[in-house]
């Protein structure tokens, strides 16, 4: 009887498991019409009698082309997902705006209290009386996750996506992100801030990051468990550093990658980053550099040295001429680097079997219609030429529309009828050098070029991205004697992967309680139980187990 019961138990939570799958596709829409505070409404009416969400497979839907101003910013009802999606097709984004208050201060969009989902939506940061907002929505819960696709956000002053609990998982896949500037405080203008908090995930996949001040990606020396930017373009980064002491150079950079534990940066193109450089001493030895990619040593406990592994290949760096002109009329500047002097010498140099790099390689590349470099050069100059006083700084802001009060030029919110464009030639090494041929950089570029890759899974699946957890069939099945297991991790995590049979009982172990890396793993199974010996055919089971979550599926061995 007790093997009988966990027989049902197991076939129950394969079915659980599926019907939880297929659950978490079924959104249930509330379309909401454009307008003044609608979508406020919409959120905060969306409740039982109790106060808790009329249905947690909401999605607030959009529609395409029309402008939503925002009275306050929108809020997690009781830690439900919030998910506003844009409605299918083809028209323009849906706008949103967020609305001053009486005083002329203004809200962030959103206050993440639980995950979150926003899909092709345009975010301005310029409030209705043409005022720069803060942040666009700071996350606030620990071990929440952010997903953006297809998701624009334009000139947020301080941080566009700023987190405020630890172990977080952040997606962006197929966004845009400009404009990130504080003309008053440069060390504002971030586009990620996590602000000294543990991540979890991290996650930038051909997405278009472009025009900022500060840091593109900061997380102020904290550890990300997993970190991978696959696939982008970043562009126009300020970011630099006054040094007058120490030698070597551990500094972080405007990409904020040193402290990573499970890092693959691939397929990127990084142009004019750090083109603030390194301000030091002239007497300083060796002379410090500013790193695209900085990485540093860990310190910690709780993951060793040891458990790191890094891939930083086919990615492509570049500065234009006018920055390396500018950079050598002032002997107290360095020019920055793709990889640092210490990060090159005691993490790849040192440890090449667990910190990879290769094809990585300096190219100019020419965007087809980028903004120009020019205007971020004459910010760079006159910073270094008022001694950063940050008085009267130009401003290096790329936006064809203008920045105006939504009474004067509403015309100025949103994108450009003509947007900036970030293909290049054909001709370039770029074009080629990614992981199956394909191009670096952002991919929506180059839209045929990205149906391809998006069908080619062996493309798509060179860097894990890992939302949750997933237990694949196994294949073949039916299968004699030989099957493959794949699976997929959404963080480090011990994990058991064993084998039933269909009264319930254990035949093998494949891993006990083992330490895996998130991202994609697979195991192959020879049909033999714990001793070796060749099992008979018939119906089993085959569980993913950890300390979250655990999934079963069925499979037949036929002989």
């Amino acid at each position: 009887m007790r093997h009988l019961t966990r027989f049902l138990f197991l076939t129950c939570l394969a079915l659980l498991c599926v019907t939880q799958g297929s659950k978490a596709q079924q959104y249930e829409y509330l379309d909401v019409t454009p307008g003044f505070e609608t979508l406020n409404l919409a959120i905060e009416r969306d409740t039982l009698a109790t106060g808790l969400a009329k249905s947690m497979n909401r999605v607030y839907r959009l529609q395409r082309g029309g402008t939503y101003l925002m009275n306050g910013m929108i809020v997690n009802i009781h830690k439900a997902p919030l998910r506003i999606f844009a409605a299918d097709g083809t028209g323009a984004k849906p706008l949103i705006i967020i609305a001053a208050t009486t005083t002329g201060a203004s809200y962030d969009f959103a206050s993440i209290e639980g995950d979150a989902y926003f899909k092709n939506i345009y975010i301005s940061g310029i409030d209705n009386l043409g005022n720069q907002c803060r942040y666009t929505m700071a996350v606030q819960d620990s071990g929440a996750k952010l997903i953006l696709d297809g998701v624009h956000i334009d000139h947020s002053r301080q941080s566009a996506i700023r987190s405020y609990g630890v172990d977080q998982k952040i997606f962006f896949y197929n966004c845009e992100f400009r404009n990130g500037i504080d003309l008053a405080a440069p060390s504002n203008g971030r586009f990620y801030d996590g602000r000294g908090l543990m991540v979890d995930s991290i996650v930038w996949q051909n997405c278009t990051v472009y025009l900022n001040s500060q840091r593109m990606f900061r997380v102020d020396g904290a550890i990300v468990k997993n970190l991978i930017f696959d696939h982008n373009t970043f562009y126009l980064n300020a970011y630099g550093g006054a040094v007058t002491s120490g030698t070597g150079n551990k500094m972080t950079g405007g990409i904020e990658t040193a402290k990573g534990v499970f890092v693959r940066i691939t397929n990127n193109i990084f142009k004019d980053i750090n083109v603030e450089a390194i301000r030091h001493a002239k007497t300083l030895t060796p002379l410090d550099r500013v790193p695209v990619i900085p990485v540093d040593s860990l310190g910690s406990t709780t993951f060793p040295e040891s458990s790191r592994n890094w891939v930083v290949k086919n990615n492509a760096y570049c500065w234009s001429p006018g920055f390396k002109t500018f950079w050598a009329t002032i002997d107290s500047v360095d020019a920055p680097v793709f990889i640092g002097p210490y990060g090159d010498s005691a993490f790849f140099a040192k440890t090449p079997s667990k910190f990879v790099k290769s094809n990585n390689f300096e190219e100019l590349i020419q965007f087809t219609d980028a903004p120009s470099s020019d205007s971020l050069l004459k910010y760079v100059q006159h910073r270094y030429k008022t001694n950063f006083n940050n008085i009267g700084n130009p401003d290096p802001r790329a936006d064809r529309n203008g920045i105006a009060s939504l009474t004067s030029n509403p015309n100025s919110f949103g994108l450009e009828t003509t947007p900036f464009k970030f293909d290049y030639p054909t001709t370039l090494k770029a074009y080629t050098a990614g992981d199956g041929g394909y191009p670096l950089g952002d991919l929506n570029w180059f839209p045929t070029k990205k149906t391809q890759w998006a069908a080619n899974p062996t493309a798509v699946e060179q860097n894990v991205i890992v939302t949750d957890y997933a237990l694949e069939q196994n294949y073949p099945n039916p299968f004699n004697p030989t099957t493959q297991i794949n699976y997929t991790l959404p963080k480090a995590t011990k994990m058991s992967i064993v084998i039933y049979n269909a009264l319930g009982q254990e035949v093998a172990t494949l891993m006990d309680n083992q330490e895996q890396l998130a991202g994609k793993h697979s195991m192959n199974w020879g049909g033999k139980d714990a001793h070796g010996n060749s099992i008979s055919t018939g119906v089993y089971f085959y569980q993913l187990r950890t300390s979250d979550t655990q999934i079963t599926k069925k499979m037949v061995l036929v002989k």
